[in-house]
């Protein structure tokens, strides 16, 4: 009984090696299909690198300065803004996107405009309202009188929420490091009414 048991055991192990059937092998499908995975995550990955890449370069153009009175909006063809004295949030983060490959308002979208939900969902759609749990580097963060460019949520030892961001219009003065030209990059307290926007490519 034993050896007939072991016979049925070993003639079904040499099946199994001759069809080449193994249970959860992984097939050629599989590895391409797992392969396409990596490379949609590295393509969407090196494009919000693209929006960080591009603040820091902006971060150097002198015009987000209140001392500034000419600011060029990119994404409306160049035009020009006078705004000496006034912070340029809006302004930062749009010429960021535009200059990034991504869409952009066909208007000069203040921040009360941004965050407006009820507006732009085509070419920002929102992907979080007082919640950056789904938030991905290069959205923006908006509340009614601010815009930042979300790089990563960083939390503080007494576990409030911060997050690593880019924006234009800080309270500390330029320092030749992080601070350039009042563009910053920076940890950024989250609190208040805020919605999160996904920028879409061109």
């Amino acid at each position: 009984m034993r050896t007939e048991f072991l016979k049925t055991v070993f003639l079904l192990l040499v099946l199994t090696l001759i069809s080449g059937c193994f249970p959860a092998s992984r097939t050629e499908d599989d590895e391409t299909s797992e392969k396409d995975n990596v490379k949609e995550e590295v393509n969407k990955e090196s494009e919000s690198s693209a929006i960080i890449n591009t603040a820091k370069i902006e971060q150097e153009n002198p015009m987000y300065s209140p001392e500034a009175d000419s600011t060029y909006l990119y994404w409306l063809d160049n035009k020009l803004a006078l705004l000496k004295g006034y912070t340029k949030c809006n302004i930062f983060a749009l010429n960021v996107l535009h200059k990034s490959g991504y869409k952009t308002p066909k208007t000069n979208a203040l921040c009360r405009d941004l965050v407006d939900t009820s507006r732009f969902k085509d070419i920002l759609p929102v992907v979080g309202i007082r919640d950056i749990s789904d938030a991905k580097t290069g959205d923006l963060i908006i509340w009614k009188h601010h815009v930042i460019i979300f790089e990563e949520i960083s939390r503080s030892i007494k576990q409030d929420l911060y997050v690593i961001a880019w924006w234009a219009g800080t309270r500390y003065k330029d320092n030749g490091e992080n601070v350039k030209n009042n563009v910053i990059y920076g940890k950024y307290r989250l609190k208040g009414d805020f919605v999160v926007r996904r920028p879409v490519k061109k």
